[in-house]
């Protein structure tokens, strides 16, 4: 979608860019996570699962390429969001994932990313959430602490947090990747970092930066050991399903499964297999979310649809895909950004299959 040898440089995009195509598909078998869940026998690494799961699968990601988050108006998205069951939030993406755990007071947040470069920064973002004080701290270690404080602060968390904190490779990761990759993507952590002044500007509404209730939330999650990472492919029908009865193993429930623009991306063929194999684990209010962007010369502005457990339960692989193809058309062409739930113009032309999607 964009130029590629410009995104880190700042440089302004284009959308025809090759090396997004495959970076959002997100998951692979390690599951990387707190203790406080009950699963401790994570003993596979990242390189491992990553080489594995990338065997015979074509692109590779670029690493770190979308660390900066490149949808600047997430509170498009809030009249989904409101819809959410409170339950676990499994999503790909930075930012995202913790924006929307945060703003649908999600019981648990679990982040998937084929990029293991996404899955690093979910684990220091929650070591620095978990060493925080108050939400002013946290922005001092987010954006300005030295790393000496960050390694004071690791005495005060539990031992995997810690160990994020003393990690050289964190704080240099952290430098390059969040406090000095400002330009990147329209200039995304500049706005990320700075309070929004208006009720339509960057992330206005959705940043835990600037919002004591959302810094909260996450916060009270990270202290709890209830955020998740692993990397994985949506596109392995057996990985999908091994997070799903990891998930279901420690008592967690299905909120949202948020994939961004996987399903424009990877292609509706990849959104209509794995929407299928997480709703063996799905309920009515489960929400499937995905997000297109509008059709403007900003690249900023995105749209939101979601389908909700209820539509999805007994439909095919093949009906679903035929679903964001026609959901996609649709917003592509639209210069408005949008908030669709169950969009009956879509879903309302699907005809009932009884889908092959096994049982959990």
């Amino acid at each position: 979608m964009q130029d590629c040898s410009g995104v880190l440089r700042g440089c302004a995009p284009a959308r025809a860019c090759t090396d997004r195509l495959w970076l959002r598909a997100a998951l692979a078998g390690c599951l990387v996570c707190g203790t406080s869940f009950g699963v401790n026998t994570c003993a596979q690494t990242l390189e491992t699962n990553q080489q594995d799961s990338a065997e015979g699968r074509g692109r590779q990601p670029s690493p770190g390429m979308f660390v900066a988050p490149n949808e600047q108006h997430p509170a498009v998205a809030l009249p989904i969001w409101q819809k959410s069951n409170h339950q676990t939030y499994v999503s790909v993406g930075t930012e995202r994932s913790f924006m929307g755990a945060a703003v649908t007071r999600a019981a648990a947040l679990v982040v998937v990313d084929y990029d293991e470069k996404i899955v690093q920064f979910a684990a220091i973002n929650r070591a620095l959430l978990a060493a925080s004080e108050d939400r002013e701290d946290y922005i001092f270690l987010r954006l300005t602490a030295p790393r000496e404080v960050w390694v004071e602060r690791a005495g005060r968390v539990g031992d995997e947090d810690g160990k994020t904190l003393r990690d050289e490779n964190s704080w240099s990761f952290w430098k390059e990747k969040v406090r000095e990759n400002t330009g990147a993507w329209s200039a995304a952590f500049e706005n990320f970092n700075k309070q929004p002044n208006r009720a339509d500007g960057p992330f206005a509404q959705t940043n835990y930066l600037f919002d004591d209730q959302l810094y909260e939330h996450l916060r009270r999650l990270a202290k709890e050991g209830r955020i998740w990472r692993r990397v994985l492919d949506l596109r392995d029908e057996k990985m999908v399903r091994k997070l799903c009865e990891d998930m279901r193993a420690n008592g967690m429930r299905l909120g949202v499964v948020d994939t961004s623009n996987v399903p424009d991306e990877a292609g509706p063929e990849a959104a209509g297999n794995y929407v299928v194999w997480f709703s063996a684990w799905s309920e009515a209010d489960t929400l499937f979310l995905s997000t297109e962007i509008a059709k403007r010369p900003a690249d900023t502005h995105w749209s939101y649809f979601a389908f909700t457990g209820k539509v999805v339960k007994g439909r095919d692989a093949e009906t679903i895909k035929r679903w964001y193809v026609a959901e996609i058309a649709k917003l592509q062409a639209d210069p408005e950004t949008r908030a669709l739930l169950d969009d009956p113009d879509v879903v309302g032309k699907g005809r009932l299959k009884t889908a092959k999607a096994g049982k959990p």
